[in-house]
């Protein structure tokens, strides 16, 4: 329920936008593209003093990326990225529940905002409506790829580190085609700066996926263990423990490596290289890639939990290893 004085500011917002101002606007149906940026612009105007959305890049058709910022005066940084496969519609759709949550009742939840939340709900937006429109199994994004009639490439292989590590060449027409280079993609190289640029006051990182009840920690590339992976896999076990206590769901905790299979090139390895305190590769529900949009509110409901969990476990592993 909105307040009198959000009612008020609501007359304020350009008629450019559609005014998708309610949160269940976003926690009770999918949002297109289009939607989806309008809800964070409206979000920025209305919460100016603590919400504010930044562009940090543009897909090969043109689109936005964006990253929605809250609490941005705040120091210490989460940074948040879903929907990298385009498929994964509840991964975005679970991104801005926690979005609506933090902003509209952020203030029960004083814990968390001693934290600049910074979530791009959209990582994969040319893929994303191709998967609305043409083809809802569709993963990769829908960049033409050069010498070849193909599109697209799987941005989770994309990134840059360990990406030459696969010594077996993917046709360009795979799912899993990881591109012609690291970092070839406009998304995965935006996301890369963005690592790069916050990776000191980072305290936890989630790339958010689906599907299968996993939360895995570094390395994927490897069987072998990170360094200081054992702070990163402290913070996902107390996710899984949260979603098993609130909703008897259980998650099992593990490297790519051990749990799945070696994957190359991931955002997970290459946030772990720049010296993030915690990464975590998140693979939510066990029900396949399409959910009911009855089941968006659970499913975003279980996220937060375990997301912002992690989030006040990993601060406690960095005052401990990193105090201020």
């Amino acid at each position: 329920m909105f307040s009198y004085t959000i009612l008020l500011l609501l007359t304020t917002i350009p008629t450019s936008f559609s005014a998708i101002v309610d949160p269940t606007e976003a926690i009770h149906r999918f949002l297109t593209y289009e939607e989806t940026n309008e809800f964070l612009h409206t979000l920025a105007l209305l919460f100016s003093g603590k919400v504010s959305v930044e562009k940090i890049g543009e897909t090969a058709l043109g689109r936005d990326i964006n990253v929605i910022n809250i609490n941005y005066n705040a120091k210490k940084k989460v940074i948040l990225v879903a929907n990298l496969h385009a498929r994964e519609w509840a991964a975005m759709s679970s991104a801005l529940y926690i979005i609506s949550e933090l902003v509209y009742n952020g203030d029960q939840y004083p814990e968390l905002s001693q934290f600049r939340w910074m979530i791009i709900p959209m990582a994969n937006p040319d893929g994303y409506e191709y998967t609305r429109i043409y083809d809802r199994y569709w993963s990769k994004n829908r960049s033409p790829q050069p010498n070849s009639r193909t599109f697209g490439v799987d941005l989770n292989g994309n990134f840059g580190y360990k990406w030459d590590e696969n010594k077996y060449r993917v046709d360009p027409s795979s799912r899993t085609y990881n591109g012609p280079s690291a970092f070839s993609e406009r998304e995965s190289s935006a996301i890369g700066q963005l690592l790069n640029q916050h990776a000191d006051n980072t305290i936890l990182y989630v790339d958010m996926h689906t599907f299968g009840n996993h939360i895995f920690y570094p390395w994927g590339y490897t069987t072998d263990q990170a360094p200081d992976s054992g702070k990163s896999r402290a913070v996902a076990i107390v996710g899984a423990d949260i979603i098993r206590e609130k909703y008897h769901e259980y998650y099992t905790v593990g490297t790519p490596a051990h749990l799945f299979q070696r994957t190359y090139g991931s955002s997970l390895d290459y946030c772990h290289s720049v010296g993030i305190n915690v990464c975590l590769w998140f693979e939510l529900t066990n029900v396949g890639f399409q959910i009911k949009e009855s089941d968006i509110e659970r499913f975003g409901q279980e996220a937060w939990a375990a997301i912002t969990a992690m989030a006040v476990r990993a601060n406690q592993i960095v005052d401990v290893f990193y105090p201020e």
